[in-house]
């Protein structure tokens, strides 16, 4: 499975490991109005956008009919831990949380 992460300035990483994943949510403590959010991207279309408050924004960028939907994690273990998931294409678990449309 193929998949890449956007770091805070939008550059591309691709295959990250579990290190360079913390490594590019650090970034999100130096967030300013400009460049706020990293996202991760499966090959499937289905993208993690992560925010600085550790609030996720999980779409599918290829298919406009399927609306956004919004969770706010307790904990960046947590974070990390859905951002693996979606790594290793478990779409299913990922897509199983409590969800809100945005």
């Amino acid at each position: 499975m193929s998949y890449f992460m956007n770091n805070t300035m939008g550059e591309s990483i691709d295959e990250p490991n579990e290190a360079r994943i913390r490594e590019v949510l650090t970034e999100l403590q130096e967030a300013d109005n400009e460049h706020f959010d990293v996202s991760l991207v499966h090959e499937s279309g289905w993208s993690l956008s992560v925010y600085p408050d550790k609030a996720l924004i999980w779409e599918n960028v290829n298919d406009d009919a399927t609306r956004p939907r919004e969770l706010t994690l307790g904990s960046w273990q947590g974070v990390i831990d859905v951002l693996l998931k979606l790594s290793r294409g478990d779409i299913s678990a990922v897509h199983s949380l409590n969800w809100r449309e945005s």
